[in-house]
């Protein structure tokens, strides 16, 4: 598979290239056939970088990052805050009961609710790191294998180089000629610093993330090919993926349309058809003191007439606000629908052009695997032609890393298939963290 193992031919290497293949039943009814590339000749595509550091795996390497996430380190914290919300709420409710107010469940329920999303979002953002640090880890991997390609067309133009030296020097090429090779080394190797530079700003963020010194280990070189089938109706394996991303947000509106219907159950717009409460009328105070004969004015009857009115005003106020709010909340839900709705159909439409889109991706590894078989093959024919002086092993090189160029392309199309089938079996990864 793998057309770099004809460095092992250049080195009198013959160990064979090994496929193994294994079948794990996965939950849902999806299935992942696991297709994991070894080669016992340590190549760049499939083998493990070979000097005296340990290897740290993709595997380690997200647990890291889980560790040393401030984010999930907040989610806790968010969660306590809705416990704690939570006990607040109990003692309002306990207030209310005491005085022989009415009690709504919704506040306690929804608060309940809300740690419950915020416990499922810390399990989500915990599949969002394991997909973002493995982005990083194999763009890491490309860069090495990029660099590595890199040096080695460097010294095929170092040869080259040599050679046209030589040429000139006995006038079968011209300084021009000298000069142009040089520029070609010269920007090879601006390349080569340039690329460098930029690995070890990956390598040191990464780093930052996982908490860990990366110039301390070596990268786990091997590749993993997913291959992901949905077993049964593709429908409905997508709608039980979006029913668990937004279980919570369906549930919030069911919450909330149960809590307004409550509301109007106990007359929530009945304010609309009652009076407005009136402020006392003076006159009904006076009076004649019948045995002076002088007006009077009964101002501790006032005065109690006037909190009267005051306290019927603020329940008149309170009420139609409230009922204020109730019409804010009935719009709010129906907005809530049809944008989760939407957002459903959405969802479900991306994610099955994104299958479909999988399944060319596995129709492509496939061909670029057969087209990688029959490099390999050439490659052994103009090795045998190196061994009967019928091609110079600098162009030799030069067709091995031209085939080196087919392992780079499936290593790009196996990763971006399997971002793609993570993503489909969890669509919340690609939300915003």
């Amino acid at each position: 598979m793998n057309g770099n193992m004809v460095q092992g031919f250049a080195a009198e290497n013959n160990e064979k290239n090994i496929l193994q293949t294994s079948i794990d039943a996965t939950k849902g009814s999806g299935s992942i056939t696991k297709e994991v590339i070894t080669n016992e000749s340590n190549s760049i595509i499939n083998g493990q970088v070979v000097n005296s550091k340990p290897i740290l795996t993709l595997e380690n390497v997200i647990k890291s990052a889980i560790d040393n996430s401030d984010k999930l380190t907040l989610k806790s914290k968010e969660i306590t805050m809705y416990r704690n919300k939570m006990d607040i709420q109990d003692k309002n409710n306990d207030f209310y009961e005491s005085i022989n107010q009415k009690v709504y469940d919704f506040p306690y329920d929804k608060l309940e609710l809300q740690e419950k999303q915020t416990k499922q979002s810390e399990a989500f953002l915990e599949d969002q790191i394991s997909n973002d640090i493995t982005g990083k880890y194999n763009t890491i991997i490309m860069k090495q294998i990029d660099i590595n390609k890199a040096k080695t067309n460097l010294e095929i133009k170092n040869k080259e180089l040599s050679t046209v030296r030589t040429k000139v020097s006995i006038g079968m090429a011209t300084d021009n000629q000298l000069n142009d090779k040089q520029i070609e080394v010269k920007s090879v190797q601006d390349d080569i610093k340039a690329k460098e530079d930029s690995l070890k700003n990956n390598v040191d963020y990464l780093g930052i993330l996982i908490g860990l010194n990366l110039s301390n280990y070596s990268l786990d070189q091997s590749i993993q090919y997913n291959i992901f089938k949905i077993d049964g109706s593709v429908d409905g394996y997508f709608d039980d993926k979006i029913d668990t991303y937004l279980k919570y947000n369906n549930d919030m509106i069911k919450l909330t349309k149960d809590y307004l219907d409550e509301l109007k159950d106990d007359g929530i717009k009945d304010i609309i058809a009652g009076d407005i409460p009136q402020i006392p009328d003076k006159a009904k105070f006076a009076g004649i003191d019948q045995n002076t004969g002088t007006a009077t004015f009964n101002s501790s009857g006032y005065a109690l007439s006037l909190i009267d009115y005051m306290q019927k005003q603020q329940i008149f106020l309170k009420k139609l606000d409230a009922y204020g709010s109730y019409l804010d909340g009935r719009y709010s839900l129906d907005e809530s629908r049809i944008k989760l709705e939407d957002a459903k159909k959405s969802l479900k439409n991306g994610l099955k052009e994104g299958y479909s889109t999988l399944q060319d991706l596995e129709n492509k590894i496939n061909s670029l695997k057969e087209q990688i078989k029959s490099t390999n093959t050439k490659l052994r024919y103009a090795k045998s032609q190196v061994d009967i002086g019928m091609m110079t092993e600098n162009t030799y090189k030069a067709q091995v890393l031209k085939s080196e160029d087919l392992d780079t392309a499936l290593r790009n199309l196996i990763n971006t298939y399997n971002t793609l089938a993570n993503s489909i079996q969890k669509p919340w990864i690609l939300i915003s963290k």
